[in-house]
């Protein structure tokens, strides 16, 4: 059951980051993988973690937080494109 609710976690740390990326300005993206940086460093540093699986963690956990930033980013831009699309059509009828 511990692993059903570490998936759910996860799937909900992820929608929560998309969301505030979606949302908030667009540096946000950035915080959430300075911040997993810094702890993939505090668990080398201090439980003494093999480096290797640190450096496969901090790799894939940065691919995939800078991935949503840019998926976030993309329909941010997306949005914008349709609104911008939306009022040019206005103004010529």
């Amino acid at each position: 059951m511990s692993d059903f609710k570490g998936l759910m976690m996860g799937m909900l740390i992820v929608a929560v980051i998309y969301l505030a990326d979606r949302y908030l300005p667009k540096w946000f993206g950035a915080v959430p993988s300075v911040l997993f940086a810094v702890l993939v460093g505090y668990l080398v540093i201090f439980y003494h973690t093999s480096f290797f699986s640190a450096l496969t963690l901090l790799l894939v956990g940065e691919s995939i937080l800078i991935g949503i930033w840019l998926s976030s980013l993309d329909a941010r831009k997306k949005k914008v494109q349709q609104e911008l699309e939306r009022m040019k059509a206005k103004d010529l009828s």
